[in-house]
């Protein structure tokens, strides 16, 4: 199992311009093929569907079609709930990163697995063994 968060599922689908489409693509495939979970908390949706809307050219129809062919991925989708947001809370003062960002890392702490983001920033933020960079990834 690993938890992705939203810059590698954006490569899935909104792959223009994009570097480690390829990587990310193999992620998926990886995925598909040997059932390997992926995981998420609940708002990577809100995240893509507003990327999906507010920071590319989509047209609305082809942002939904983009929702739909994600809902079919079967990303196990984790409720978020106080205790995450608490723990990514005191994650995100420790490190200086957003909320948002610190829930993926600690839900990987939580399930005990890595966490694959392609922000780099983050990766070199909180240095951690968990978080993994997409470009270090190796189905």
């Amino acid at each position: 199992m690993v938890v992705i968060d939203a810059s590698v599922v954006h490569k899935w689908f909104s792959s223009e311009g994009e570097e480690l489409v390829t990587v990310a693509l193999d992620l998926l495939e990886h995925h598909l093929n040997d059932k390997e979970p992926l995981l998420a908390p609940d708002f990577i949706i809100y995240e893509l569907g507003n990327s999906w809307a507010t920071k590319t050219k989509l047209t609305i129809s082809q942002a939904r079609k983009f929702l739909k062919d994600l809902e079919k991925v079967k990303i196990n989708i984790e409720e978020v709930n106080f205790n995450l947001v608490d723990s990514a809370m005191k994650f995100s003062k420790k490190y200086g990163v957003t909320v948002y960002d610190a829930s993926y890392a600690v839900l990987a702490k939580e399930k005990r697995c890595n966490l694959i983001t392609a922000d780099e920033k983050f990766v070199k933020q909180v240095n951690l063994p968990f978080v993994e960079h997409l470009s270090e990834y190796s189905a």
